[in-house]
């Protein structure tokens, strides 16, 4: 990748997120609410909020919610989701989560759904997440399993090593070796001030329309796209080629499901 080009985020992908990517996140973030159960008058954060997956469905409650990412094409997009279903109890931000500009104890419920492994300063994030917790309050934080475990990422990969026999995934970073283990995310909740910490892991499908539909848009991402970069600028429609034909071989050329497991984390302030 030439210096001069600069690395894909999820801002390249706020256009797209609800249609490729929210119908399984929202699943998680439906299963969070009912961790932390809030209701109308409540106030929650939503933090590393996407499109406002977690903040929408939230908000329908009555819940008085600030969303905040660092992307401002995402926050743009909550903004223009809350006045399109009425929602005027969401505030969006562009914020840091290591750095929260709200006061000791303010919210309800803290909200991450996805996001804490894509926050630098994880251990940070979490510490500010207790301190912005009122005294009984919850923080709810939402974990992939491992990419082992993420049926939709490992048929993906597995085109990518077919097309490419040299390819071989690089090791996961701090935030996801830590994150990804129950036991290592119990500990880092625990360890910022939240009195008990439990976790629960569940797995929820992915209903796909058709292979084709799948190959064409489960790249979607900064990771495949800062790794077609690296294998040349044919890969990405060879991988997308691949990948239809192992998804037809195995599902046919309808509907199938992939599954996806994920961890559910409990902190009570």
């Amino acid at each position: 990748m030439s210096d001069n080009i600069a690395p894909p985020t999820w801002d390249d992908y706020a256009g797209i997120y609800e249609v490729v990517h929210e119908p399984l996140t929202r699943q998680f973030a439906a299963t969070a609410l009912e961790c932390a159960p809030v209701r109308g008058g409540d106030r929650a954060l939503d933090i590393a909020a996407g499109p406002g997956t977690l903040a929408m469905l939230a908000a329908a409650r009555g819940v008085d919610v600030i969303a905040i990412d660092t992307s401002p094409r995402m926050i743009a997009r909550i903004q223009e989701r809350a006045r399109e279903s009425g929602f005027p109890g969401i505030e969006a931000r562009i914020m840091d989560a290591a750095q929260l500009a709200f006061a000791d104890g303010h919210f309800d419920a803290v909200f991450c759904i996805f996001g804490i492994m894509l926050i630098r300063d994880y251990r940070a994030a979490l510490a500010e997440m207790a301190r912005v917790t009122r005294p009984g309050g919850r923080v709810v934080v939402v974990m992939w399993n491992g990419l082992e475990r993420m049926e939709h990422v490992q048929v993906w990969l597995r085109a990518v090593a077919t097309v490419f026999p040299q390819f071989a995934p690089a090791p996961p970073p701090e935030n996801w070796s830590v994150l990804q283990q129950a036991a290592s995310l119990r500990r880092a909740i625990e360890a910022v001030g939240f009195s008990t910490a439990t976790i629960h892991t569940e797995t929820r499908w992915w209903e796909v329309a058709s292979p084709a539909w799948f190959a064409a848009h489960a790249d979607l991402s900064p990771a495949a796209d800062m790794l077609y970069r690296g294998l040349g600028p044919e890969a990405r429609g060879q991988v997308r080629r691949e990948l239809e034909r192992q998804l037809r071989v195995r599902h046919g050329d309808g509907p199938f499901r992939l599954a996806a497991e994920a961890h559910i984390a409990v902190g009570i302030r």
